[in-house]
């Protein structure tokens, strides 16, 4: 196996060795020392269901202004996608995924939520199915 060169942000190039490449989606930024950042977004709680919900994006969410009611939606789900919901309000956060999806065995289109100052990571399975990873409330 040789070393490979030019890789780039938005493409991969291999312009020394030799290699077989079935698959590669990078989401997030490289550093120099070859690790992923994951984007991280502030978002504020909104509406009352799946329709009126604020939009997640990939990587960490940071949500303020849950009170119970107020909630927010997952991005349309694709297998390997990660999510990670940090509540730092003092009330529940429930959570919409895109419509057609479901979030661990609760119906399709139905929330979950998580308690206040807790965290979650949800990972797409496919693209209808979400599964929780439970953080430690910090």
């Amino acid at each position: 196996m040789g070393v490979y060169t030019g890789i780039a942000q938005d493409n991969v190039t291999i312009t020394s060795g030799t290699a077989t490449l079935q698959t590669l989606t990078v989401t997030g930024a490289l550093t120099a020392s070859g690790g992923v950042r994951l984007p991280v977004s502030t978002v504020a709680a909104t509406g009352t269901n799946q329709a009126t919900a604020a939009a997640l994006g990939q990587g960490l969410n940071v949500v303020t202004g849950a009170n119970g009611t107020t909630c927010v939606r997952l991005p349309t789900a694709v297998a390997g996608m990660v999510v990670i919901v940090k509540n730092t309000a003092a009330a529940a956060l429930p959570i919409f995924p895109a419509t057609g999806a479901a979030i661990n065995a609760v119906t399709a289109n139905s929330s979950y939520s998580i308690t206040n100052l807790t965290s979650t990571m949800l990972i797409a399975s496919s693209a209808t199915q979400w599964y929780s990873v439970p953080l430690v409330a910090s």
